[in-house]
């Protein structure tokens, strides 16, 4: 049986919504979602890892454990591998993503891909030249269908305190996809650490850690 949406997922839907509303700044760069291909929370994106990036993360969604590693290794092409669970239960899974066209300014993004089972393919596009990205794919498996979202960057940049502490570039999320909607963010810190919470199903608390480099 589903959760009801309690009025903490009412707060923070509500706060989402505000900041996408008022935030004015934004950065486009391509960061994993929390299975490992780069997009939002779950829903992929047509954005691909820069040549010669390696991203290794851990995300933690629902009850399920998902562990990943994935690397650019030419333009516009990214690989990777995924396993969900641990020990004897664990499913290993592939990860791919090829990006057909780069965003221009009357064109989106489109990549196709497949994650594990699923096969997708998704469009990227920046609505305003101030505002938020929007993303609009249809895919396989557990991508269920049409899915959509939205992503929008508060600060382009780091913000120093002073003190030596930086916080980090922040992204609020929202996306549809599998038949669920989903709201979170993303904390992009320097050096290449980014850190994901969100509500799935805006219920089932998930979270994500990954560290990015290059080789």
């Amino acid at each position: 049986m589903r959760k009801k949406i309690t009025s903490l997922s009412l707060v923070a839907i509500a706060s989402i919504i505000l900041a996408l509303l008022v935030s004015v700044s934004q950065l486009t760069f391509a960061a994993t979602s929390q299975p490992g291909e780069t997009g939002l929370l779950l829903a992929p994106s047509a954005d691909t890892l820069g040549q010669g990036s390696f991203v290794i993360g851990y995300s933690r969604l629902g009850l399920t454990d998902c562990v990943y590693i994935c690397a650019g290794v030419i333009p516009n092409l990214e690989v990777g591998l995924g396993s969900k669970g641990f020990r004897e239960g664990a499913t290993i899974y592939p990860i791919l993503k090829f990006r057909l066209l780069g965003e221009a300014v009357d064109l989106p993004a489109v990549a196709v891909g497949l994650e594990g089972q699923a096969l997708y393919v998704a469009a990227s596009k920046r609505l305003m030249s101030s505002g938020p990205r929007a993303h609009l794919g249809f895919g396989t498996g557990r991508l269920n269908g049409i899915f959509v979202g939205v992503d929008h960057v508060l600060n382009p940049v780091t913000i120093s305190s002073g003190s030596g502490f930086q916080a980090p570039i922040t992204t609020v999320i929202g996306e549809y996809v599998g038949g669920a909607f989903n709201i979170g963010a993303r904390f992009d810190f320097p050096k290449g650490l980014s850190f994901s919470i969100g509500l799935l199903d805006t219920s089932r608390l998930s979270a994500g850690v990954s560290f990015t480099t290059k080789f």
